[in-house]
């Protein structure tokens, strides 16, 4: 029974579970040793499973140039429910099964990394989605007890495969981020780091303090710093930048500036009279003169030729 019960919460926790069932999951474990045990046994038959090496069709197959697979992607969820339905005869089946296929271990870490103005979709071998933003780097290691992804630079979004026995970890300046089941936004940057969850829920540590973010909200660290503020947002609109745009409301010009010097050739500078301007709107990532024009357009500022880059200045501000 105790084996039959790990199943069913395994099955459960694929779909998009709420923080609930995270909880229920995790009383569920803490009653019983066994109950933890019989998890990571069904937890790493699947995972033995779905690191087989790729078939022959799946090498062959052709792929675009801003999706990167990994490996073939894991069965759908419903065939997976059905997968472990006959649990006594089936588990044992695969067991022999898994036992005979040669173990795929990633010692090392994927670089992955987008150049100025590039947004890339990357598939990874453990049914995790990332999508990295323009200028980033990422590197990920998927390992047998705990997968790993360091945030060197930049932005990325994360949807990642629920295996609550098999952590998911990102490393961004000064801080980790586990997951407990989720899709999050990172933006790390300079000393900025932000962290915002549109599905489930996130623990963000470092200094030896924890904090969870849920779904809807969005923590801000600032490097070096023991304070990190956790406020509610519009998930959809911190995502935005996946889909081509950066919507911002009431945000430091300073930080808008930031975050567009990642898709412009041209490095763009804020002048000290325009270092208190605030910005509201919504930027479509387009060319560099559009987003500059757009720029002049929702804020009080106008942009001027330096020497090798753009400074905005404010409108008021007497050459």
């Amino acid at each position: 029974m105790t084996l039959q019960a790990a199943v069913d919460w395994f099955v459960r926790l694929q779909g998009d579970s709420d923080l609930e069932t995270w909880i229920g999951f995790q009383a569920w474990l803490e009653a019983d040793s066994a109950n933890a045990r019989a998890y990571d046994t069904v937890e790493a038959l699947w995972v033995d499973i779905e690191e087989a090496p790729p078939s022959r069709e799946s090498r062959a197959a052709t792929t675009s140039d801003n999706v990167v697979p990994l490996t073939p992607r894991r069965a759908a969820k419903s065939p997976r429910r059905g997968l472990w339905i006959g649990v006594g005869g089936a588990v044992a089946a695969a067991l022999a099964v898994a036992i005979a296929l040669p173990a795929l271990m990633k010692p090392g870490y994927e670089d992955y990394a987008t150049a100025k103005g590039q947004i890339r979709k990357i598939s990874l071998a453990d049914g995790s989605k990332v999508t990295l933003g323009a200028a980033s780097t990422l590197r990920v290691r998927l390992g047998k007890t705990q997968r790993d992804a360091v945030l060197v630079d930049g932005e990325a979004a994360f949807d990642v495969a629920h295996q609550p026995s098999r952590p998911f970890v990102v490393a961004a300046g000064d801080r980790e981020i586990r997951v407990l089941g989720t899709e999050f936004n990172v933006l790390n940057h300079g000393d900025r780091l932000d962290v915002t969850v549109r599905r489930g829920l996130v623990a963000v540590s470092g200094d030896g303090q924890s904090v969870q973010v849920a779904k809807g909200q969005k923590l801000t660290h600032a490097k070096g710093s023991a304070i990190s503020p956790i406020k509610a947002v519009d998930p959809e609109a911190e995502f935005a930048w996946s889909k081509g745009q950066l919507i911002y409301r009431d945000a430091p010009l300073s930080e808008v500036v930031a975050d567009i010097n990642r898709y412009v050739a041209t490095p763009i500078s804020v002048d000290p009279s325009a270092a208190s301007v605030k910005f509201s709107g919504v930027l479509s990532i387009d060319e560099e003169a559009a987003m500059i024009r757009r720029l002049e357009l929702f804020a009080p500022v106008v942009s001027q030729p330096g020497s090798g880059q753009i400074v905005l200045k404010a409108k008021t501000a007497r050459p």
